[in-house]
């Protein structure tokens, strides 16, 4: 596999704090399966095409908007993932990647829009999913969701209907462009939804403001934002979320990326972390923004003064809010929180 790492130079880190971070139990509870395409595929699928990295793993580029984000899903993701067993074959690389991390614990998402156009059937593509886990990571708890846009169901309302009896599927995420206004069907089927033993999230707080995080909260219902950072911009939305013990999956390299963020040392993560607001670390799309989980504890410890006993708080967080939202039992948590202790008085 070609070399990703956000930070151009490692050789220059700390070797202690690289090790402290390796050793962490970690989870991963942003990652975009379609985002995190394998290079690797790609130069199987056409090696003259992507026969050079793509410049988007540079440390220093910049998306212009979200709109050129999502130009490039298009021309580098939406080319691999075409069947169920293309899914399964990406899965098993980038879970495998994560085990090597030391993650635990996964929540990954599949895109409707990229199932249907696919042309696979969607319970198949959420079975290979998982079949990939028990082969690249039987030790890694596995979790998948199915990614809805805010204007979705005008073209899949038939689709959606059908994917919350997905019976392998763990729960729906709100995903796309999350500046188009909420709409009234959203709230029902998350409703519908979590009545059938599925879990919800949504993303909102990265491009819109602090009032969309408090939106997916109190319309929603959900306990879980990706991203959300924007809340760092009004104290009642923080207090609000530790009020209701939301979690923030927040994505710094992402972020930073994107322009959310003016750079890692002054990235939201810090104000929410201070406020006492639950965030858990995590990578989105890693093919598109060049980074491993690994990276964004690095950044924070480097670029956002962020201590060990910070990095292990935001690595017990996301065992933590597994645990609360059901998708993890404490039994399996339990050594991992207790591990993620011990290297932190260490």
């Amino acid at each position: 596999m070609a070399q990703r790492t956000f930070h151009p130079s490692p050789s220059d880190v700390d070797p202690a704090l690289l090790a402290f971070i390796a050793a962490l139990p970690k989870t991963e509870t942003h990652l975009h399966l379609e985002g995190a395409v394998p290079w690797e595929l790609l130069r199987e699928l056409d090696p003259v095409k992507f026969a050079a990295p793509p410049p988007f793993w540079d440390p220093a580029f910049r998306y212009a908007s979200f709109d050129q984000f999502l130009d490039l899903i298009l021309e580098y993701a939406a080319p691999w993932y075409t069947s169920a067993e293309r899914y399964g074959r990406a899965a098993q690389l980038v879970l495998a990647e994560c085990r090597q991390q030391n993650v635990k614990y996964v929540e990954t998402s599949i895109h409707l829009a990229a199932v249907v156009h696919s042309g696979s059937d969607g319970p198949e593509i959420v079975a290979a999913v998982k079949e990939a886990a028990r082969k690249a990571a039987p030790d890694v708890a596995v979790r998948v969701f199915l990614g809805l846009c805010r204007d979705d169901y005008t073209r899949y309302p038939k689709e959606i209907a059908a994917a919350i009896r997905w019976e392998e599927l763990d729960g729906l995420d709100l995903h796309g462009v999350e500046t188009l206004p909420l709409q009234k069907w959203t709230a029902r089927i998350w409703q519908e939804a979590r009545d059938r033993g599925k879990f919800t999230k949504a993303h909102a707080g990265e491009f819109g403001p602090a009032s969309f995080v408090r939106e997916a909260v109190e319309v929603l219902g959900v306990t879980r934002v990706e991203h959300g950072v924007r809340a760092a911009e009004d104290l009642a939305v923080m207090e609000l979320l530790c009020e209701r013990g939301v979690t923030l999956d927040v994505c710094p390299i992402s972020n930073l990326k994107l322009g959310v963020a003016p750079s890692i040392r002054e990235h939201q993560i810090g104000v929410l972390h201070r406020a006492g607001v639950r965030c858990t670390v995590n990578t989105d799309d890693p093919f598109f923004f060049g980074n491993r989980l690994e990276d964004e504890y690095v950044a924070l410890a480097i670029d956002a003064g962020f201590a060990r006993r910070d990095l292990a708080s935001l690595a017990r967080n996301g065992f933590e809010a597994a645990v609360s939202g059901g998708l993890l039992s404490v039994a399996e948590a339990v050594g991992y929180v207790a591990e993620i202790e011990e290297l932190a008085e260490g």
